[in-house]
């Protein structure tokens, strides 16, 4: 009796795994014609929207925090340049820090019945959204000392959480799609979502906090004032940054959580990213990171990028500044100026999608790149409010805002077919710390400018209680937002210049990769054929 019954145990494995390989194998035709069906559509049109809109609100964030924090932290935090050079140094260079961190958690992800990348995001919302309201919140009671140690943790912590979101948030690109084609087309909405962030982080703060410094009403008030408890400030005028941040932290939440809820990476490329790794020979991450920056692409798209977006970030910085102290004449424009730049950047959106099919995308960036160039130039020449000299200023701003739209369509849309080319070279697809290190660059390179511009304006005088500062403080300005963006800008153009994947070479590698999924796919289910033999064949030997 054991032993009928183990030879129907045999049996019945038998018959299971045979019908199993006769089904897969029986699939093979329908599976190919399915991929080709669902390839050009994986994606629904509400999903992209989903996944762009993800975009709008960390871009938010670090838009406000780029304009109006210098601003903020020393005319109404009432902190002087020193300390305001040391919170936004030890800030930034602790957000270069945590990113490769991050990096290398998200890449060793494995994926779970959440996916691999939305679990980040998820933890990270909450985090981030506590972190903002607090840096733009000023204790009552608090003395200088406090406040710096206050605003360095948030500064610090926001940074730390907010890349929670931004990383695994650009590496699921790569999860979500077969297609190279559509992969381009979710970051088109990604990017344009995320300029969208920038201008509606300007219309929101902007006019609400672009007003007279409290320290400098505070100053005048006790100037003028026997009676020191009357030194007071409205409700208003001394919270107003914090219900501003309440506000964008609403928006931050509607923008982010559509991705957690309606959007899902492909299990099936998570899966073989995940085999291609456990396949390689296993290396270390130091290995790894000497491939990386060995690889030619890798190399020169990364050094285009990190000056392109340091330049961009470089005049977000000061561009306030320029308005209040350099060119004074217009400077109740300055909402104007930077909603025009960015409106324009918006809408020459779909201008360089198109030109970005019709050429290639290095000599794309080279164009958007060169278009900044005249108003940088112009900044030290602009004085008066002459009429054409306004017409003059807002022609180059114009202009320049196409250098907007190039830096966020273009390295975004390079950085897949680079790791496309690197895959087929070692075959491992880093995503997470491709991602990474393109921003590492930015923020240790703005961390350093920041703290030099924060001294220099400390070294030429600037005064935080005065109402007015002087021509040397009006000068150095200019000299802060224009010559560096302006090396930065050609350096960029030379680096993509040399870039060696032209849309030709990168059409061929997404072809051969398909080519390779493929008969992975095939060589698993001979596998399984193979296996229902070898029970076919230990059933004969049992009997």
């Amino acid at each position: 009796m054991d032993e009928i019954k183990k030879v129907e145990s045999v049996s019945d494995v038998q018959f299971k795994i045979h019908d199993s390989a006769v089904n897969i194998i029986n699939f093979k035709p329908s599976l190919k014609k399915k991929k080709e069906t669902t390839s050009a559509n994986d994606l629904t049109r509400f999903q992209k929207i989903c996944f762009g809109l993800a975009g709008l609100p960390y871009q938010a964030y670090f838009c406000a925090i780029g304009v109006f924090t210098t601003v903020y932290l020393l005319n109404n935090a009432c902190l002087p340049p020193n300390k305001t050079t040391f919170i936004l140094f030890i800030s930034r260079i602790t957000d270069a820090i945590t990113d490769p961190i991050y990096g290398l958690l998200v890449n060793k992800t494995k994926l779970t019945r959440f996916g691999k990348m939305k679990p980040w995001i998820a933890v990270a919302i909450p985090l981030c959204s506590i972190a903002y309201i607090m840096m733009w919140y000023s204790p009552a009671g608090f003395t200088e000392n406090q406040l710096f140690v206050w605003y360095t943790f948030w500064h610090s912590f926001q940074f730390t959480a907010i890349t929670g979101i931004r990383i695994p948030h650009t590496s699921m690109t790569m999860y979500l799609s077969h297609s190279k084609k559509e992969r381009e087309s979710i970051t088109v909405y990604r990017m344009g979502f995320e300029m969208i962030g920038l201008l509606l982080a300007l219309i929101i703060q902007g006019p609400f906090v672009s007003g007279a410094s409290n320290c400098a009403n505070l100053n005048e008030t006790q100037s003028n004032s026997t009676d020191t408890n009357y030194i007071t400030l409205s409700n208003w005028d001394q919270y107003k940054y914090t219900y501003i941040a309440i506000v964008m932290t609403v928006i931050f939440l509607a923008g982010s959580l559509p991705v957690v809820l309606y959007v899902n990476e492909k299990p099936e490329l998570v899966e073989a990213s995940e085999k291609n790794e456990n396949k390689k020979k296993k290396i270390s991450t130091v290995q790894e990171l000497k491939r990386m920056f060995t690889f030619k692409p890798y190399l020169l798209i990364i050094c285009s990028t990190i000056m392109t977006t340091s330049s961009i970030q470089i005049i977000q910085s000061n561009l306030q500044l320029y308005f209040e102290f350099g060119y004074i004449a217009i400077k109740d424009l300055f909402m104007y100026c930077i909603i025009i730049i960015l409106g324009c950047a918006i809408m020459f959106v779909p201008i360089w999608k198109k030109m970005m099919m019709k050429i290639e995308k290095t000599t794309a960036l080279i164009i958007g790149n060169l278009t900044m160039i005249p108003l940088l130039i112009g900044v030290f020449f602009f004085k008066t409010n002459n009429i054409g000299e306004i017409i003059t200023f807002f022609a180059l701003a114009i202009l320049g805002a196409n250098c907007f739209t190039a830096a966020f369509l273009v390295p975004p849309a390079l950085i897949p077919e680079a790791l496309d080319s690197y895959f087929l070279k070692y075959r491992t697809k880093p995503d997470a710390l491709f991602y990474t290190f393109f921003t590492i660059g930015t923020k240790i390179l703005i961390a350093i400018y920041l703290g030099i511009s924060q001294e220099v304006l400390s070294v030429v005088g600037y005064d935080i209680t005065a109402t007015t500062q002087t021509d040397q403080v009006g000068q150095s300005i200019k000299y802060l937002i224009a010559p560096l963006p302006l090396i930065f800008l050609l350096l960029s153009s030379v680096c993509i210049y040399f870039y060696p994947i032209d849309s030709k070479k990168a059409e061929e590698n997404a072809k051969i990769i398909n080519s390779i999924h493929r008969e992975s796919t095939q060589s698993e289910i001979y596998s399984v054929e193979s296996k229902a033999e070898l029970v076919t064949d230990q059933e004969k030997d049992y009997f």
